[in-house]
């Protein structure tokens, strides 16, 4: 199992309102660490969503804040304010819910309470390589069979 660590917030804890809507929308991506990883492993997927709303009555909504794949092998974490768009080391990222290849905060409707934002660190034994015009089911499917340790981090977040 991966071990994720985030220094602004616990596992579990309440994401500071500098990475979130609350802030501005452009609000930055938190610092990560990570450790646990197999020798192994060629890249990682982070996915950052937000399983907790309830659109439309569906019983299966899940917004997706963040996905950058084909993070190298030996990357031991992430700095704060992760850029949108393609990397210098090669990771890309997908579109979000706001339609945007980077970090969306989180955003939980006042009044709906606190929602858990879920960071998955998926460690793989391959690289990816698919466009940044991949959508979400597209970049699950292209990490099946590959995945070979996760770790689960969550954050809180909600405005009255």
């Amino acid at each position: 199992m991966i071990h994720i660590q985030i220094a602004d917030f616990s596992d579990g804890g309440r994401i500071p309102n500098k990475y979130t809507c609350a802030a501005s929308q452009a609000s930055p991506s938190p610092a990560m660490t990570w450790s646990g990883a197999p020798a192994n492993t060629q890249s990682y997927v982070l996915i950052m969503h937000d399983p907790d709303p309830v659109l439309g009555g569906s019983a299966v909504n899940d917004v997706l804040h963040w996905a950058i794949f084909d993070i190298p092998g030996d990357a031991k974490g992430l700095p704060e304010g992760v850029k949108n768009g393609d990397q210098a080391d090669g990771a890309k990222q997908i579109k979000n819910l706001g339609g945007s290849t980077g970090y969306m905060g989180p955003c939980a409707p006042p009044g709906h309470g606190d929602h858990h934002y879920t960071f998955e660190l998926y460690a793989l034994n391959a690289k990816l390589g698919l466009p940044d015009t991949a959508s979400r089911p597209e970049l699950l499917e292209a990490m099946n069979g590959k995945v070979i340790a996760k770790g689960v981090y969550i954050g809180m977040f909600g405005q009255k």
